[in-house]
């Protein structure tokens, strides 16, 4: 009896092994699918960033683009020209040297 006692336990032990091994894997296998899932939803996400990126990035080069534009236009030569008018500078008709002694300069100690 002890034989037949021996080799039912061993069976059992058996059995019990392979199922330990089934949840096991079972469980690596669910791990695997919820990280799987999770890094879609990661790149899902990280595809909407970029693309809000890319679309701030364009409008801010538009941006930049109309403020090069202003700058340009206000530093021109002929609205320079128009603006030292209105303040009231005018273009001299001759122009004019003061002379004096040498001594009206400030001498070096």
């Amino acid at each position: 009896m002890t034989r037949r006692n021996s080799v039912r336990q061993n069976k059992f032990k058996k059995v019990e092994k392979r199922s330990i091994t089934k949840y096991i894997l079972m469980a690596v296998a669910g791990i695997l699918a919820l990280s799987s899932v999770i890094m879609t939803v990661e790149n899902a996400s990280s595809g909407v960033e970029v693309a809000s990126l890319r679309e701030k990035q364009s409008q801010l080069s538009l941006e930049k683009r109309n403020l090069e534009n202003t700058l340009v236009k206000s530093l021109s030569m002929s609205d320079l020209e128009t603006k030292s008018t209105e303040l009231g500078y005018i273009v001299p008709t001759s122009t004019v040297y003061v002379s004096g002694p040498k001594e009206a300069v400030a001498k070096l100690p």
